[in-house]
């Protein structure tokens, strides 16, 4: 059974404040160019955790649309009330899917799966930033960091297999995660042809 839990997390000041949803939700303390936050989605059952940047809340059914493109419809779509996420363009999209929507009291986090995963992420997001000394705007490419590494991770709750495999049936390539690490300094050399066609390009 696919059920994907939504959270509302905002970033205030230097803390990541977060509210309790079935779907993620971020806002940054810091300007990023187009980007006001992140809307996170949580397989219920595969703990896979999707991420995706929006410039408003009012674009949670392209967001909803776009987890549903790349991972496939879930049986049911878990949120905390936020009017955003029961407007009349998201029923619309559940209906024509047939996609269940269960709602949470508000203010009762333990009812929010979504929750539970959030901490996880949150905590090893605040690590990575200090441990690196991440420049704070980074912070939405830093999460995508974390929940690509969390979905190729190993979990004892899934029997020690990773949420990416649980969700797809396959075993996951973690070799990207051996040869590059986030913020790492990478040296390639710099071309630039003067003249179009040219096999050789001068050096910067």
């Amino acid at each position: 059974m696919y059920c994907y839990l939504l959270k509302l997390l905002k970033l205030l000041k230097p803390l990541i404040v977060l509210k309790l949803q079935t779907r993620n939700t971020t806002h940054p303390r810091c300007n990023l160019p187009d980007v006001a936050g992140a809307q996170i989605f949580v397989g219920r059952s595969s703990l896979l955790t999707d991420c995706y940047g929006f410039c408003s809340v009012g674009e949670f059914p392209n967001t909803l649309l776009d987890n549903i493109r790349e991972r496939g419809a879930m049986d049911t779509l878990i949120s905390d009330h936020a009017n955003w996420e029961m407007s009349a363009r998201v029923k619309d999209v559940l209906q024509a899917l047939m996609i269940g929507h269960w709602k949470s009291e508000p203010c009762y986090q333990h009812q929010n799966f979504a929750e539970h995963r959030w901490g996880h992420v949150k905590s090893n997001l605040e690590w990575l930033m200090s441990f690196l000394g991440v420049d704070p705007d980074c912070w939405l490419l830093a999460l995508n960091y974390v929940c690509s590494v969390m979905n190729l991770t190993a979990e004892k709750i899934l029997g020690w297999r990773a949420p990416q495999e649980v969700a797809t049936g396959e075993t996951p390539d973690i070799c990207i995660l051996l040869f590059f690490m986030f913020w790492d300094i990478v040296c390639c050399a710099r071309h630039a042809n003067k003249q179009p066609g040219s096999q050789k390009g001068q050096e910067i």
